[in-house]
């Protein structure tokens, strides 16, 4: 009885990819990716993950058959083996019902797993081992789903995509069915539809738990797990009134071509829409603003900001960052205000024939988050901490040279800031923003140059204004 077990169990058994390295040895398991850069992740029979460096493997073998050549194999004394061809040179093969999807990787490599989101930027794939990798549209010559269809993303605005026919929209039932959104071009996102607004768009959840909304006119059509189609809705034509006596001359100007005929109940789909596309082209972005500041709380213990500097000021600000993903950015912001100082300054130095000024100056470092960053409206929220000072400043006209009456110096403990852009295309956006920060002197230096220490009393300050964001 046993032997016909272990024969059965074997039979059974799925089958394994194989990765040969240049020692001579082998490993058996399941490929979850190959990286052209980083090397080989497989999953061993016992579950457990290992990583294996590009140098050290000779070729993998996958279960379908297909063969990568890593790296050439070094020089037998025995006869030479038979050339295996190239995996480039292989046509892709065809995924059966069930199996996982394929993310073929230029230059050669190769993710396995569960496609999540394919859209012009990139590819989103969940592996087999529950980690979540993003690839940009420029690194993948194409995409292998499940059910059989095979895609090539395109950084550019690719050829657009046949509709696939009912036949190959059908696809296995599993313990999971998700609903699939196709975008016009190309892409598509895969999860579960919570909303579908013809004025707000499509929200849907991924299958790693996130939620993302994608703007209408994006969207070419929604397969929903239960078998129904959603496509865009357009207007029906106007008809044409019946005429009352006699039939009217035809009109001078050309008519309108009639929608194509649709299928029973099938509303005919709108044209793609004008303008630019809003997806982003640079990971950088450079932001300007002005708008105006207002100070609170004491610069030193029993000294109020206000008795030393004018509670408002008008102030420039910039921000300059990087994205790592769509929606996360770190960078640094810096921004000068200016203005008068307190009455009973500014009344002293016009008695000794002096023209004095206030100013103030912050800078450091942030981290943003932006909801939407692909929408024409994107709100974002910072929060950052850095340094600041400020100064009460006198322009000795006669002599031609500016020096400080007292100069502040100290950090701004936490900033944080909120607002919204208005995106006119891939380049620019105008928005609005505010911040409030809560920061501390600790010294101060006078016009002597003497400096000493502060007791770090907190003061407050709060900005709006408006900002020009270059690839937004």
């Amino acid at each position: 009885m046993l032997p016909v077990l272990v024969a059965a169990l074997l039979a059974s058994a799925t089958p394994a990819d194989t990765v040969h390295t240049v020692d001579g040895g082998r490993i058996t398991g399941t490929v979850l990716e190959e990286s052209p850069a980083t090397g080989v992740t497989i999953q061993m029979p016992d579950g457990t993950v290992r990583r294996i460096e590009r140098s050290q493997i000779s070729r993998i073998e996958f279960a379908d058959g297909t063969v990568s050549n890593v790296q050439p194999l070094p020089p037998a004394p025995a006869a030479p083996p038979a050339p295996v061809p190239a995996l480039a040179a292989a046509p892709p093969p065809a995924a059966p019902a069930g199996s996982l999807d394929s993310v073929y990787l230029r230059g050669g490599g190769r993710a396995r797993g569960t496609v999540m989101e394919e859209s012009p930027a990139g590819v989103k794939i969940r592996l087999l081992d529950g980690t979540v990798h993003d690839y940009p549209a420029d690194e993948v010559t194409r995409v292998v789903y499940a059910d059989g269809t095979v895609s090539t993303p395109h950084a550019a605005a690719p050829p657009k995509v046949a509709e696939p026919s009912p036949a190959s929209r059908a696809r296995p039932a599993g313990p999971a069915p998700v609903d699939t959104v196709y975008f016009l071009g190309s892409g598509r996102v895969r999860g579960t539809v919570i909303e579908e607004n013809p004025r707000t768009g499509v929200k849907v959840r991924l299958l790693d738990g996130s939620v993302q909304t994608y703007p209408r006119d994006d969207l070419q059509r929604i397969e929903y797990a239960d078998g129904s189609v959603s496509r865009r809705v357009a207007p029906a034509p106007a008809r044409a009134p019946a005429p009352a006596v006699a039939p009217q001359p035809p009109p001078a100007y050309p008519q309108q071509p009639a929608y194509p005929q649709q299928p029973a109940g099938m509303p005919p789909p709108l044209p793609a829409p004008p303008g630019p596309p809003r997806a982003q082209i640079f990971p950088l972005y450079l932001s300007l603003g002005v708008g105006a500041t207002f100070l609170g709380g004491d610069a030193a213990s029993g000294v109020s900001m206000g008795s030393v500097f004018r509670s408002q000021q008008a102030h420039a600000s910039s921000e300059l960052g990087l994205r790592l993903t769509r929606g996360f950015a770190l960078g640094v912001y810096g921004e000068m205000g200016g203005g008068d100082p307190s009455r009973s300054i500014r009344d002293q130095c016009q008695v000794q024939g002096l023209d004095c000024s206030a100013a103030t100056a912050r800078f450091g470092f942030m981290a943003r988050h932006t909801w939407s960053p692909l929408s024409t409206r994107p709100v974002w929220l910072s929060i950052g901490t850095g340094w600041e000072a400020g100064a009460i400043v006198v322009d000795h006209h006669s002599a031609g040279d500016r020096n400080d009456l007292l100069r502040y110096r100290g950090r701004e403990l936490v900033r944080l800031g909120a607002g919204v852009d208005f995106r006119t295309g891939r380049v620019v956006a105008f928005g609005l923003y505010g911040t409030v920060s809560a920061g501390e002197y600790d010294e101060l230096r006078d016009q002597a140059g003497v400096t000493t220490s502060t007791d770090g009393a907190t003061h407050t300050t709060a900005q709006v204004g408006v900002r020009l964001t270059l690839f937004p």
